[in-house]
C-alpha cells in the first residue's frame, strides 16, 4: 500500500508541475476494437516505425514518443495514461515482433525497457483489475494485484499516447467525389473502362480515379475504415458489378491489390452474391 500511495503522490506532483499536456483531440478511445482488428493496428505501428504513411493521430504520437519517455510522460492526459496498460500488454503478449521493433527504435540502449521486461510481460488483459488514478494495475498470475513502481510508470507513459492514438482511424477520405452517378458509370463500359485502366496503371487517371487508386490498398486492408457511408455502399455495388459482369477486370484488380488473396478469398462467396 505504501508503494501505491507513493505512486499516487508522484502522479499528483507530475500533474501539478507540468506546464501543458499533449492534445486530447484523440482521447476518444475504443481499444477493444483496435486490439481485435490487426488491419486497424498495423498501419499505425508501421507509421511509428517509419515504414508507412502516418494518419493525423499517428503523426502526433510519433512526434512525442521520445519526449514522453524522457519526461516520465509529464504531458500525458489521464486518458492517455489510462489506456497504456492494455496496449502494452497486447503488444508484448500478442505482437512480440512489433514490440521488439518499437523498443529497438525508441529505446535502443534498453535503458528503460530491458530492466522491466519481466514485469511488463505480466501486464495483460485479465480478469483482475485495480484502477488507481487512471493507471490500471494487475497481475494475471494467481489473479492477485501488484503495484507498479515509478520506473515502470516511465515505460507506461511512453505508450500512453500510443494507446490513445491507435484507438481510432484517421479522418475520412475526401467526399469530393461522392456524387458520382454509379448507375451511369456501371451501365456504360466507355465510362467504366477508363477507371479500371487507371487503377491497373495501364492508362492515365482522371482526378477522381487518381484519388480512388491512392486509397484502394489501405481501404482493402482496413475494411474501408476511412470510407464515408456513400463510399462504403458504392464500393459494394461496384464490386458486385465487377465480379458478376466484368470478371476479367476483377481478376486483374485482385492480382494487383491482393495477390495472395488474403482479403478477397475470405469474402468471395459473399461478394458473388452482390448483384449490381
Amino acid at each position: 500500500m505504501k508503494t501505491v500511495i507513493v505512486c499516487l503522490l508522484a502522479l499528483t506532483a507530475v500533474a501539478l508541475a507540468r506546464p501543458e499536456q499533449y492534445t486530447d483531440k484523440y482521447d476518444t478511445v475504443d481499444l477493444d476494437q483496435l486490439i481485435s482488428n490487426r488491419r486497424l493496428l498495423i498501419p499505425y505501428v508501421h507509421c511509428i516505425l517509419e515504414k508507412g504513411q502516418c494518419t493525423a493521430e499517428g503523426k502526433e504520437l510519433k512526434s512525442h514518443i521520445k519526449e514522453a519517455l524522457e519526461t516520465n510522460c509529464a504531458k500525458c492526459t489521464k486518458a492517455q495514461k489510462g489506456g497504456t496498460e492494455k496496449m502494452i500488454g497486447h503488444l508484448i503478449n500478442h505482437e512480440a515482433e512489433f514490440w521488439e521493433e518499437l523498443k529497438a527504435k525508441y529505446d535502443p540502449t534498453n535503458e528503460f525497457t530491458k530492466k522491466y521486461e519481466t514485469e511488463l510481460k505480466r501486464v495483460t488483459v485479465c480478469t483482475s483489475w485495480f484502477n488507481f488514478n487512471a493507471v490500471t494495475l494487475c497481475a494475471c498470475e494467481g489473479h492477485g494485484y501488484e503495484s507498479i513502481n515509478m520506473n515502470s510508470l516511465i515505460a507506461f507513459c511512453l505508450f500512453a499516447v500510443l494507446a490513445v492514438a491507435l484507438a481510432r482511424p484517421d479522418d475520412k477520405y475526401t467526399d469530393r467525389y461522392d456524387n458520382v452517378d454509379l448507375d451511369e458509370v456501371l451501365s456504360n463500359s466507355r465510362l467504366l473502362q477508363p477507371y479500371i485502366k487507371c487503377i491497373l496503371d495501364t492508362d492515365r487517371c482522371a482526378p477522381d480515379a487518381k484519388e480512388l487508386k491512392e486509397h484502394i490498398r489501405e481501404a482493402l486492408e482496413t475494411e474501408c475504415a476511412k470510407c464515408t457511408e456513400a463510399q462504403k455502399k458504392g464500393t459494394r455495388r461496384v464490386i458486385g458489378h465487377l465480379i458478376n459482369n466484368e470478371s476479367e477486370s476483377w481478376n486483374e484488380l485482385t492480382a494487383k491489390y491482393d495477390p495472395e488473396n488474403k482479403f478477397t478469398a475470405k469474402y468471395e462467396k459473399e461478394l458473388r452474391e452482390i448483384k449490381a
